[in-house]
């Protein structure tokens, strides 16, 4: 996997962090059903929004507070950006958020960690410094502890209040997907299976493309084989039925793990070039062997030159390329037989 991840979160400046996250509000978009960016000039504490209703802030909704500091994340920083949530709540431009994220790629300084890992102190502490950090620096007028703003901050659930920092950041679900498309970060190196780990049973997604091959290797012997296990135990052709099963299960599992990691026409991208690469191929013998056939396009298909982030970054391998021939057969795109 990738080490460099870390490091180019914290080369983001303030607006590209804020661009990130607001890519993977979009991209997450299953969570939430709309997202908003504020502007800087009227943000009032909020970086980026996801909305988890049509209700938009009459609603439920989570507010993502991004801090791209050289260092770490101040508790005076901590308290006035809490601060002017509850402060423009109780001017009545929104209700609360149910889920108060800070983005803060260098983490927070020590007493910050210490309020994060013990919410309940959260409170007192916004209330007693008030004065001290949010009276001045809400607004361009003194904002005040009004008995509003101390009831809404003793009735808030502060285990709702995170901490994100660079190496959490990257492993929320689909940012690396975000940060490939927008920064071209290696994907990662997809698992690989061994021979030995080849179930012997055949499971129903995987029935037609191995069928196919019966017959294919049968037409190629001049006896045909009654099924799997026959093939399985032949001398010529047990070894050949093995590793297209590895194939095709490693192409599968390629698709499985990069599903989240990146976009889905990069994925579906992979199998897009190798059609291309082989598809003459298939159509130019099908008239002779079948056998023929199937080694020639398994060939070219281990050739062919993948485009996108997974191409650039060399992360699709010879036996996930054939594997994708093995499934085009088993769609009937592109049958063996």
């Amino acid at each position: 996997m990738p080490f460099n991840e870390d490091r180019l979160i914290l080369n983001l400046t303030d607006s590209e962090l804020e661009d990130l996250i607001k890519k993977w509000l979009a991209r997450v978009k299953g969570d939430y059903v709309d997202f908003e960016r504020p502007t800087s000039s009227a943000d009032m504490g909020r970086d980026a929004v996801g909305f988890l209703s049509k209700n938009r802030y009459d609603g439920e909704w989570h507010n993502y507070q991004c801090k791209q500091l050289k260092a770490a994340l101040g508790k005076g920083e901590f308290a006035v950006e809490l601060g002017k949530i509850f402060h423009y709540h109780c001017a009545g431009y929104f209700t609360l958020p149910t889920s108060y994220i800070f983005v803060a790629p260098n983490s927070g300084v020590r007493t910050v960690k210490n309020l994060i890992d013990q919410p309940s102190k959260i409170g007192p502490y916004l209330i007693e410094h008030w004065d001290e950090y949010c009276l001045e620096k809400i607004s361009t007028t003194p904002s005040p502890l009004t008995k509003n703003i101390r009831d809404a901050i003793e009735s808030y659930p502060f285990e709702k209040v995170e901490l994100w920092k660079a190496s959490e950041i990257v492993e929320r679900p689909h940012m690396r997907a975000v940060m490939s498309e927008i920064m071209d970060i290696d994907p990662g190196e997809a698992p690989t299976i061994a021979d030995e780990d080849v179930p012997e049973e055949v499971q129903d997604f995987e029935r037609p493309y191995i069928g196919q091959l019966v017959d294919v290797f049968g037409e190629h012997r001049g006896t045909p084989f009654d099924n799997l296990a026959e093939v399985v135990g032949d001398a010529a052709f047990g070894q050949q039925i093995t590793t297209a099963r590895r194939r095709f299960l490693e192409h599968r599992a390629f698709k499985r793990f990069f599903r989240d990691n990146l976009l889905k026409k990069q994925i579906e991208q992979v199998d897009q070039d190798v059609l291309d690469g082989v598809g003459d191929h298939y159509l130019l013998m099908s008239a002779g062997p079948l056998y023929d056939r199937m080694i020639k396009v398994m060939s070219e298909a281990s050739k062919t030159p993948i485009s996108g982030p997974l191409g650039r970054h060399n992360r699709v391998t010879p036996s996930v390329k054939q594997g994708a021939c093995h499934h085009f057969a088993n769609t009937g795109k592109l049958p063996w037989k």
